[in-house]
């Protein structure tokens, strides 16, 4: 689920946008997990067009520390 999407700064090229989104892991026969944080984008428009220049996904630590052990895929 993402919300709270928000344009943080902007020049004549570029859009800061900032997003918080939290995702819900479900396994049968185990707990739901959830993974909460915020994405941030820069965007370039280019050609009449918004395209991702740059994106990053900050994770909250508080939330990670409860569960131990984490992993991803890339």
């Amino acid at each position: 689920m993402i919300s709270n999407v928000r344009i943080v700064g902007r020049n004549a090229r570029e859009l800061s946008v900032e997003a918080n989104f939290v995702v819900y892991r479900f396994r049968r026969d185990a707990s739901i997990r959830e993974y909460v944080g915020r994405y941030r984008y820069v965007l370039r428009a280019e050609r009449r067009a918004l395209k991702i220049a740059r994106r990053q996904a900050v994770l909250d630590a508080m939330e990670l520390g409860s569960m131990g052990l984490v992993s991803f895929i890339l």
